[in-house]
């Protein structure tokens, strides 16, 4: 073991006298170090300067944005994106460096190597922070200190989860279970508190080796085993000799202990890693620890051994006051038998900081990454669990306050210092929120799977599973929609082609043998549309439109309509098919009709449901409803063969070969309609909650209720969507400014025809989807995502990966959501994942503060609006306080007052309401979530903001005179 004291590592307040060092931190890397001291000031300092690798540069930076003595400071795991600091003036900030250009005024000082910037204000604390720490997978930030309470903060948010009260006396120390279940505080009431993290209760008291104490300390911290077996508790006492106690997991008793200080231990701190003992015997693995006292000395112990390994007397000239370990993860030099395995740093009182190495010889070599985590697995660590608590895209505002102090440069501070209170109202609303804290701003991620595999996947088949057979894709030319003109001088639009639903088309996977005869005017549909998979294919994607059909040929039957188009016009779809549809000889739009596939599968509740088509003239299709290893509930026979399948928690929907819609009851069986029949083949189909959603080939969607058998949505086009995807490199040609191109040959024939048009790539429909509220929805894959509004007539955006990128809330491509996500959040990020990097969602250019709290205000007031269109009850609220959290933040009185009176409506109070003749217009709800229940939820978060608190008081009496008597 090497010890060294670097004389330049100091804080010093005038130059002249050296002040204390209250903690310090490695960084994960292992290349910085931070320390924390009585100047007020956080230092960081190179590591590599410190074990004399380097010579240059030695001090990194200095951050100087607390008005207090600094407490202690803890770098977050993983990456160490984030620097936790407390102190005395009773805030936690978090800083994160900038990888950018420094800024003028920058906080961290001049002249610093490094640019570190606080991006968070933790302020609820009523004494001195005195210490903190980070959640395994930095789930949670936990802070302490001399207001007897801990706080509990959201590691993504930042914002307050928990407030653990219990402790009677100064808590001073903290520390997380490595396995994420518990959180252990030790205070000066002698006793240890264990709490559970799943609720945040209290699991246990340790009590016992503390109750022989007699000793004061600065800091209590203690430190939880790398495998979870144990917590080292500081300050305990066995009789009147210090020692650090060893509380066992579960058992919650203190069996062994650290004896040999001769004064109280301020500090322990275990190494975060496992090692494997050298020895000549079999190797053991242990734990390593370290412990420093106000003796001035460092002890250094294995878990396997009585005595420790190593004790540095008198190292510093003061009392030791914090302790930090690093395991270097790079491989050692090339030549080197004996490399560095474990770094120790310690700090004093006195000012200084030592650094003490050690090498494989004396502990050995930390065991692999994924062997620890194995011991964690019995503690109920869950590897590669998904984490609540999300990813943070950006941080918000610098300093952001809670109603509290000032500085920086945005967020609340921006305004100045905050106004007196008006009221005791205002103090009680401003203690609520401190007391129930806020509920994290969760940030809506991308997921890894596009919404259309999430929400639409179908179910296995319930008989035996089939190989699944992958035939090769058939590549078809894409055409975007242009006006051209026809012979007479006519303008027209020709025809827009999209790629299926679903990717491209297989080939037909039968041959022609197989193919099922057919009688009846439709009997010869080709063989894409006739063909039945062998027995191999459960599901067949959809076959694409040839690309013969453009709808503008058409074979006179009569006489000519001032259109000079031919009166009941037909429109050749196959060889030898006829279909006697106006609309479809008129569309803009083609879209694939699925083949006649083996069978088809779908799942709702619990309840699998197969179509089974028949292989033979003569033989009937069936639709049959049952459990995997269960018998069929019931059977029903359907006229013909079954095309489409889409199953939800009440209502099974067929749709057949002749184009009708069949709905049958789940759980009997029975039908709940006669068939319908549209004017197009079907091309999608959906069934969720009590809606059914129809596309046909010619992109008309429907939209029924299945159980008040009334239509929602008839017959709504999904070409003007199309028409608006602008996707890279899709230039604009001659034809879509109406003039005809010189270039083109006109046709001599008398069939008219149309000239092709000029072709270039196409939007594709990446999924329809109808909305538990009944709502149409449809997503590009040039990532937008619209839902149609039958109240408006038309088509309105609910998603659009290219809009509001620099909002604190804007969906990236490249994390996964919690599982929990919500409707509108799974809708944007598969836009995103549609939309990928090519449409600039990756690195955003940093914007001024302003810039991006503007654009935060205008994507939470879509966000709100969009949750409304989809009739999203949960994201209308939650969407609805991140926008009053925000508002609260910038202070934008004019735009809370627009909402307030939304949300408050009729009948006229004080003048508050809407005018008279808006009153009759006024919707009571959104998405289902009365307005004045979302009033009474959003006033509280606004009177954070002292200038708000006149505009919360009006309109609180205005709401209590509402619902006192509501007429």
């Amino acid at each position: 073991m090497r010890i060294s004291k670097p004389e330049w590592l100091h804080h010093d307040a005038d130059k002249k006298k050296l002040t204390a060092i209250f903690s310090l931190d490695f960084d994960p890397s292992g290349r910085r170090l931070a320390t924390a001291g009585m100047d007020n000031k956080v230092r960081l300092w190179s590591t590599r300067a410190i074990t004399g690798a380097e010579s240059e540069p030695r001090l990194l930076s200095t951050l100087s944005a607390h008005s207090g003595a600094v407490m202690c400071v803890r770098f977050s795991h993983g990456a160490g994106r984030y620097l936790a600091s407390g102190a005395d003036d009773m805030v936690v900030l978090i800083w994160e460096r900038d990888t950018g250009e420094a800024v003028g005024g920058n906080i961290a000082g001049a002249g610093n190597v490094e640019t570190w910037r606080p991006v968070r204000r933790l302020t609820g604390h009523e004494s001195d922070v005195c210490d903190v720490a980070w959640a395994p997978r930095n789930r949670f930030l936990a802070t302490c200190g001399l207001d007897n309470n801990v706080f509990v903060w959201d590691g993504a948010t930042f914002e307050r989860v928990a407030k653990l009260t219990g402790h009677q006396q100064f808590v001073k120390g903290l520390t997380f279970d490595p396995a994420g279940k518990y959180l252990a505080t030790q205070a000066d009431d002698k006793t240890l508190r264990v709490w559970r993290t799943s609720d945040w209760q209290l699991q246990t008291v340790v009590s016992a080796p503390f109750q022989d104490n007699i000793f004061s300390t600065y800091f209590r911290r203690p430190s939880w085993a790398p495998d979870g077996d144990c917590i080292a508790a500081a300050n305990a006492a066995n009789g009147k000799v210090p020692v650090a106690a060893l509380i066992a997991r579960e058992k919650w008793t203190a069996d062994l202990s650290f004896v040999g200080h001769h004064a109280a231990i301020e500090a322990v701190r275990f190494c975060p890693r496992v090692f494997r003992a050298p020895g000549a015997g079999p190797p053991e693995t242990v734990s390593i620890c370290a412990a420093g006292a106000q003796d001035r000395s460092v002890s250094v112990w294995l878990t396997s051994q009585p005595v420790p390994l190593v004790v540095a007397p008198n190292l510093f000239a003061a009392n030791l006051l914090d302790l930090a370990w690093h395991v270097p993860e790079e491989e050692p030099p090339a030549g080197d038998a004996d490399p560095v395995v474990a770094l120790l740093a310690a700090c004093s009182h006195d000012g200084s900081v030592a650094l003490a190495e050690f090498r494989r010889s004396e502990l050995g070599g930390p065991v692999p990454a994924a062997e620890q985590e194995d011991m964690l697995v019995r503690h109920g660590w869950i590897r590669s669990a998904h984490v609540p608590g999300r990813k943070l895209a950006g941080l918000a505002y610098i300093y952001e306050s809670d109603g509290e102090g000032a500085g920086g440069s945005g967020g609340l501070a921006a305004q100045g210092p905050q106004p007196m209170a008006e009221s005791v109202a205002q103090l009680r609303l401003e203690e609520e929120q401190k007391e129930e804290g806020r509920r994290g701003a969760e940030l809506p991620v991308p997921r890894d799977a596009r919404i259309a595999q999430i929400v639409d996947a179908l179910a296995q088949p319930l008989a035996q599973p089939l190989a699944a057979v992958d035939p090769a894709p058939q590549p078809q030319p894409e055409a975007m929609p242009v006006p051209v003109r026809t012979e007479n001088g006519r303008r027209r639009v020709a025809p827009l082609f999209v790629r299926p639903l679903g990717g491209h088309t297989p080939a037909s996977p039968v041959p022609a043998a197989e193919a099922v005869p057919q009688t009846g005017p439709r009997a010869a549909e080709g063989p894409a549309a006739n063909a039945v998979a062998s027995e191999r294919h459960a599901v067949v994607a959809p076959a694409r439109i040839e690309a013969q059909i453009l709808g503008t040929q058409h074979m006179h039957s009569g006489g000519a309509t001032d259109d000079g188009e031919a009166a009941g016009a037909q429109i050749v779809l196959g060889p030898q098919t006829l279909v006697h549809a106006q609309s479809i000889s008129a569309a803009r739009v083609h879209l694939a009709v699925p083949a006649v596939v083996a069978q088809l599968a779908a799942k709702a509740d619990r309840r699998g449901f197969v179509a089974h088509n028949p292989r033979k003239a003569g033989q009937a299709a069936r639709l049959v409803c049952g459990r995997a290893g269960a018998a069929p509930t019931w059977t029903r026979q359907l006229p013909r063969a079954a095309v489409m399948l889409a199953a939800g928690p009440r209502t099974v929907a067929v749709c057949l070969q002749d184009g009708s819609l069949h709905w049958f009851d789940a759980e009997s069986g029975a039908r709940r309609a006669v068939p319908l029949v549209g004017e197009a083949l079907p091309a999608h189909l959906v069934c969720r909650a009590r809606f059914c959603l129809l596309l046909d080939c010619v992109g008309q969607l429907s939209v029924w209720d299945t159980d008040a058998l009334r239509a929602v949505i008839t017959r709504v086009s999904i070409a003007p969507l199309l028409y608006s995807a602008q996707l890279p490199g899709a230039g604009a040609s001659d034809d879509e400014t109406g003039e005809r191109s010189p270039k083109r040959p006109r046709a001599e024939d008398d069939a008219r025809t149309l000239p092709a048009p000029p072709r270039r790539a196409a939007p594709a429909l990446a999924a329809v989807d109808v909305s538990d509220a009944g709502a149409a929805i449809v997503r590009l894959a040039d990532g937008r995502a619209f839902a149609y509004s039958p109240d408006l007539a038309t088509w309105g955006c609910i998603g659009d990966a290219g809009a509001y990128a620099q909002s604190d809330f804007c969906v990236r491509a490249s994390a996964a959501p919690p599982a929990d996500s919500r409707a509108l959040e799974l809708i944007q990020a598969a836009c995103a994942r549609d939309a990928g990097p090519a449409a600039g969602r990756g690195a955003v250019r940093r914007e001024p503060a302003d810039v991006r709290r503007a654009a935060t205000l205008d994507h939470l007031e879509h966000q709100l609006l969009a949750a409304d269109a989809i009739g999203s009850g949960p994201d209308v609220l939650r969407f609805a306080e991140l926008l009053a959290r925000h508002l609260a933040q910038c202070g934008d009185a004019p735009r809370a007052t627009h909402w307030l009176l939304e949300l408050l409506g009729p009948p006229l109070v004080r003048g508050l309401s809407p005018p008279a003749d808006a009153a009759a217009d006024w919707r009571p709800a959104m998405a289902g979530v009365p307005k004045r229940r979302l009033l009474q939820r959003v006033l509280p978060i606004l009177s954070a903001n002292r200038h708000l608190q006149s505009l919360v008081a009006e309109y609180s009496r205005a709401l209590d005179t509402l619902l006192a008597d509501p007429l």
